[in-house]
């Protein structure tokens, strides 16, 4: 996603680490996803996504509207339809509780029972978070939705936030989930597998393996160790690659665009949709955009910008 007029205006703290010391969530999303804004309206830039399950910290309220600070720093407005608020014991009730995370590639159906007759209630996307254990051997597991509602959802597409967040980063993962969005279309703004920007392609990937990075792409490359941009072969799965601006008169080594780097010049990116390319000219999926920067967050963990979850005081 490219830096937004409200990217600019953040402190370089928020840009580059989680949220602002001191802040507790007051808020958490209740439905699917939520749309976070630019400023309190609907017709406002759509500058995030924030899903189910996701802390937020209240900034100001005006209307409908909640002014929100989102896990990674990143500030905007959603609208309180979609919000439950917290309090500081349900707030700690919550970060006890056992709770599944979604790793499905598309939707999870939550069904009104454990069987393929229920009715649908609510759906999970990939990265979404619902209070709820998966039993021994079982297809189906109990959830709780942050509203409230109870359900049941096929265990096959949902894993244990605690495993998630203290398993390890794995390479594997962040690209298999990258490319499971495969052909979604692009959307500014978008954080989901069902239609991503760039860095919101990079953000859903990495968090799966239980990272939290920025959101602009901007941001994503004052993060991690900065790699030669022009010898793909110290690239290693996992790195990201930024591009400059392809528009007529602009600074081309201002940074655009961002994808997820894999192997033999190839990497996975959202840009008009989510496809794979590469930067070989040799190879027939090579587009003529150079890399401008690439980065390294593997073995990075914990330092400004990628946040572990597992180290999260929201989460934990």
């Amino acid at each position: 996603m490219k830096a937004t007029i409200l990217t600019l205006l953040l402190p370089l703290a928020l840009q580059l680490n989680a949220a602002a010391p001191g802040a507790v969530p007051s808020h958490i999303v209740s439905i699917p996803t939520a749309c976070v804004r630019g400023s309190s309206a609907h017709s406002s830039e759509l500058v995030s996504q924030a899903l189910m399950g996701t802390p937020v910290a209240m900034t100001d309220s005006v209307g409908e509207w909640i002014g929100v600070e989102l896990p990674d720093g990143y500030r905007g407005y959603i609208n309180r339809s979609g919000l439950r608020r917290l309090d500081g014991e349900s707030l700690a009730d919550w970060k006890r509780s056992a709770r599944l995370v979604a790793t499905c590639a598309e939707t999870a159906g939550v069904m009104s029972d454990s069987t393929t007759h229920g009715h649908r209630l609510s759906y999970l996307v990939n990265g979404a978070i619902a209070q709820g254990e998966i039993p021994a051997g079982g297809e189906w597991a109990r959830v709780t939705l942050p509203d409230g509602t109870n359900g049941f959802v096929e265990a096959k597409h949902v894993a244990p936030l605690e495993q998630v967040a203290h398993g390890g980063t794995d390479t594997g993962l962040i690209i298999s989930t990258a490319l499971a969005a495969a052909g979604a279309p692009y959307l500014w703004g978008g954080t989901t597998l069902l239609a991503p920007d760039c860095s919101g392609l990079v953000k859903r990937a990495f968090f799966a393996t239980g990272l939290i990075l920025p959101r602009d792409a901007s941001q994503q490359a004052l993060t991690g160790i900065e790699l030669p941009a022009n010898r793909p072969d110290l690239w290693i799965a996992g790195d990201l690659l930024f591009f400059g601006s392809e528009s007529p008169g602009a600074d081309p080594q201002r940074i655009t665009h961002v994808g997820v780097y894999m192997r033999d010049g190839r990497f996975v990116h959202s840009s008009g949709r989510v496809l794979t390319s590469s930067v070989s000219a040799v190879d027939p999926l090579f587009i003529n955009r150079p890399v401008v920067k690439a980065v390294r967050i593997l073995g990075c963990e914990d330092t400004p910008g990628i946040i572990r979850l597992s180290s999260h005081p929201w989460y934990f």
